[in-house]
C-alpha cells in the first residue's frame, strides 16, 4: 500500500457499479481503502426503437452531442460500423475517451467539463437551423438543450439510459455511517447526492456525518450537495476522478493528525 495522505483512509465510492471499479483502483494506488456502495443504478432506456431510428439517420444531423460517457456506452451499440457521423461534441475528457474507443475523435472537447463549457465552445460553431442530436440520460440538465435552441438549432433529445436510486445500497450505507467507518464520502454526480439524501432521510444526518469529509467531483455536484445541506470539503478545479483524488490528498495533508471533522447544516 502506498504511503501518503490517503494511506489507510476509508473512502466511500457511491458511483454506479461498473464505473466504481476504475475509481476504486486509483484510490488503492493512492493508499486509500475504497468501499463500494453504489447509490445509483444505470440501465438502458426503454425507447429502443427511437434510438435505432436516430442511429440509422445520423447523416441527417449536423451535430451529435454526448453529455456523458454513459451516453456513448448505451448509444454506440446501435451505430453501424463505418457509419457516416456528423460533427461530434462532448462534455469532457472521459466522454471523449469513450468515443475514441469506438474510433471516433470529437470535434469539440471543452476546457471546462460541464454543460456550460461545451455551450461556450459551440457558440461560434453552431449555425441557425443546424440539426442536433443530443444523446443523454433521463436526469440530464436542460441547460445545454436550452442554449442550443437559443442558438437557433433544431434539437432532438435522445434519452439512451436511465439513472435510478439503488435501493440495495441503503442498509450498507447506513451501517457504515452509524459505525463511523468512513473518512470520506465521494459524490461524482448530482444523482449520487440525491440518492444519498433519500437514503438518509429521517436520520440524524449531522451525527452520521460527524468526522467524515465530503468530496464532490465538480461545481454542479457540489451545488447539489450544498443545497441538500451538506458541507463540501473537497472539490477539484478539474472535474475528473484523478483530480478529485489529488484534492483529497491535499485536504488530508493539511489536516492536523490526518483527519478533519466534517460538519453538516441540516
Amino acid at each position: 500500500m502506498a504511503s501518503g495522505p490517503l494511506s489507510g483512509k476509508t473512502v466511500l465510492v457511491t458511483r454506479e457499479k461498473e464505473q466504481a471499479k476504475a475509481f476504486s483502483e486509483k484510490l488503492r494506488e493512492a493508499g486509500a481503502i475504497p468501499i463500494e456502495v453504489p447509490l445509483i443504478a444505470i440501465s438502458p432506456s426503454s425507447h429502443r426503437e427511437e434510438i435505432e431510428r436516430c442511429a440509422r439517420q445520423l447523416s441527417d444531423y449536423d451535430w451529435l452531442i454526448f453529455t456523458s460517457a454513459n451516453g456513448v456506452r448505451f448509444f454506440f451499440p446501435f451505430v453501424k460500423k463505418k457509419a457516416l457521423l456528423p460533427k461530434v461534441a462532448v462534455v469532457g475528457k472521459k466522454t471523449a475517451a469513450a468515443l475514441k474507443a469506438h474510433g471516433v475523435s470529437p470535434a469539440v472537447v471543452p476546457d471546462e467539463f460541464v454543460a456550460e463549457g461545451v455551450i461556450e465552445a459551440l457558440k461560434p460553431l453552431v449555425k441557425p437551423h443546424d440539426r442536433v442530436l443530443l444523446v443523454k440520460g433521463n436526469l440530464a440538465r436542460t441547460v445545454l438543450r436550452d442554449a442550443l435552441i437559443d442558438m437557433g438549432a433544431d434539437v432532438t433529445d435522445l434519452i439512451v439510459y436511465k439513472t435510478s436510486m439503488n435501493e440495495a445500497g441503503k442498509e450498507q450505507l447506513l451501517c457504515l455511517l452509524r459505525e463511523k467507518k468512513l473518512d470520506v464520502i465521494t459524490f461524482t454526480s448530482s444523482s449520487t447526492v440525491q440518492s444519498f439524501m433519500r437514503m438518509v432521510e429521517g436520520e440524524d444526518t449531522a451525527s452520521l456525518l460527524d468526522g467524515c469529509a465530503i468530496a464532490c467531483i465538480g461545481p454542479i455536484t457540489k451545488e447539489m450537495a450544498e443545497k441538500a445541506g451538506l458541507s463540501v470539503h473537497i472539490c477539484p478545479n478539474e472535474y475528473t476522478i484523478d483530480a478529485m483524488i489529488k484534492e483529497m490528498e491535499t485536504y488530508f495533508a493539511k489536516c492536523a493528525g490526518g483527519k478533519m471533522n466534517g460538519n453538516v447544516t441540516i
